[in-house]
């Protein structure tokens, strides 16, 4: 009997070292690397090529003040998800699955106009009277109202790449440029002496921001992660960051920062 005995409870930790296998295996160890996938060139949240950008500068920051060396991947969000859930990264951006973080930056798609032309916009409907240039596929992104006006105005137009939407309303052949404003901001820069970019720009949040957090394999490594970031808040490197790339901060604050919890 004590035989038998002894053979059961060395099945039990067997399966019991098997269970805790996988979680030992996805630990990540303090001051060691940590492989995180974010999305993939995006200026200026992200430029792989160059390695920086502000979604790439809070990432880093945030997981080397939570004790570990970043090692960032770019990859299109469904792709890196797909790498978190496979096991070959440690995070990745996400908004579901895994333990997730805190939001770390948002992105603003705004409706903006030439402050010139004093066009009032107080509610998503409005657009339907003027000329509208929208990223592609906004119609789909952008909820009810906006696919209702997008359906009803002969004068909505969906472009690629972004960066007509800036020539679009510079030279006044639309009234309202739909996009995030910090990646329409960027393009200015590459539009050349073509165009007069010099013109006040009145941008209106007629849509939520869209909040984005990081998915890891381990909560207490998400939990070191929100905590550096809150730190981050806290020592005003939002704030920095917009300074650094020329980003707009109204009343103050950076459009990508995430609103206090």
């Amino acid at each position: 009997m004590k035989g038998i005995h002894t053979r059961h409870r060395g099945r039990r930790w067997a399966a019991l070292l098997c269970a805790l296998l996988p979680a030992l295996a996805g630990a990540v160890p303090l001051g060691g690397p940590l492989r995180v996938a974010i999305g993939e060139t995006k200026a200026p949240y992200v430029m792989a090529e160059e390695q920086r950008g502000v979604e790439y500068e809070l990432v880093s920051a945030a997981l080397r003040g939570a004790g570990y060396q970043p090692q960032v991947l770019f990859a299109p969000n469904k792709r890196a998800q797909e790498w978190l859930a496979a096991g070959r990264v440690d995070a990745a951006i996400a908004n579901d699955g895994g333990y997730l973080s805190d939001p770390y930056i948002t992105y603003q798609n705004t409706a903006i106009t030439l402050c010139r032309r004093q066009i009032r916009l107080d509610a998503v409907p409005d657009l339907g009277r003027y000329r509208v240039a929208a990223f592609q596929n906004a119609r789909r992104f952008l909820g009810r109202d906006y696919a209702a006006m997008a359906a009803g105005n002969p004068d909505y137009v969906e472009q690629s790449p972004q960066i007509t939407l800036n020539r679009l309303l510079y030279s006044g052949r639309a009234d309202v440029a739909v996009t995030d404003i910090n990646i329409f901001l960027q393009f200015n820069d590459e539009l050349g002496p073509g165009l007069d970019t010099a013109p006040s720009l009145c941008p209106f949040a007629l849509f939520p921001p869209t909040p984005y957090r990081l998915a890891f394999h381990d909560a207490a490594v998400r939990d070191r992660f929100n905590q550096a970031l809150h730190q981050l808040n806290q020592q005003g490197f939002y704030e920095a960051l917009a300074k650094r790339y020329r980003l707009p901060a109204p009343q103050g604050r950076p459009w990508f920062k995430p609103l206090a919890r």
